[in-house]
């Protein structure tokens, strides 16, 4: 039995954080996915072993959370370096309706998110990027904690170009400045906009970069 009890956590966390409307039920399925995450912690790095369970609540399933208000009506997501499953699985746990396809290169993650994804049907686990490419039916791109931003338009150019509909989730302003610097080329014919992010109970730097075909 989990000894660590994330849904009292969860919910003392969102209690600060009232215009996200997170649904009870919602809550419950978000603390469930914190319990399986920690437990599979143990057997694969999801994220660091020294971690405090409310850190995995503040710093990666409430941040997460912080981009629902500002998730475009769309109805397929694909999410680039998954991982442990953030930001993808909160924001499906929270926008059922939208499939999400889920891009991981190591095959013991693939793992644990194919467990996820049998029990969340709106979630589609896929390889590596590099091997798959983006689905057609693909409206929108996210990402957190993944590559650099020429490096993700560089792996997603046919997209790009085609639909070009990006929200990718990072941190410090001044990088963020010097990756869209880097990418200067490849964001010609696009709308770039970095939006801040404010949360009262994590006080880490975070913006949306916003990349939209013109």
């Amino acid at each position: 039995m989990n000894e660590v009890n994330f849904e009292h956590l969860l919910e003392s966390a969102l209690a600060q954080l009232p215009d996200l409307a997170i649904k009870e039920s919602e809550l419950t399925t978000c603390a469930r996915f914190l319990e399986v995450i920690w437990d599979e912690n143990r057997h694969i790095n999801l994220f660091s072993r020294k971690m405090q369970a409310e850190a995995l609540v503040v710093d990666h399933l409430v941040d997460s959370l912080l981009l629902l208000p500002f998730l475009p009506d769309v109805k397929v997501v694909a999410d680039l370096g998954t991982g442990g499953g953030f930001p993808a699985v909160p924001l499906a746990i929270c926008r059922p309706q939208v499939t999400w396809l889920l891009y991981e290169k190591s095959t013991l993650k693939r793992r644990y998110l194919q467990g996820l994804a049998e029990v969340m049907p709106q979630l589609d686990v896929c390889g590596k990027l590099e091997d798959f490419g983006i689905d057609d039916d693909v409206d929108l791109i996210t990402s957190r904690a993944f590559k650099p931003i020429a490096e993700t338009l560089r792996l997603t150019q046919d997209f790009l170009k085609q639909k070009g509909q990006y929200m990718l989730f990072k941190a410090r302003r001044e990088r963020i400045d010097q990756e869209l610097s880097d990418a200067s080329s490849l964001l010609k014919g696009h709308a770039v906009e970095v939006q801040a992010i404010k949360s009262p109970i994590n006080q880490a730097e975070r913006h949306i970069v916003w990349i939209n075909k013109k």
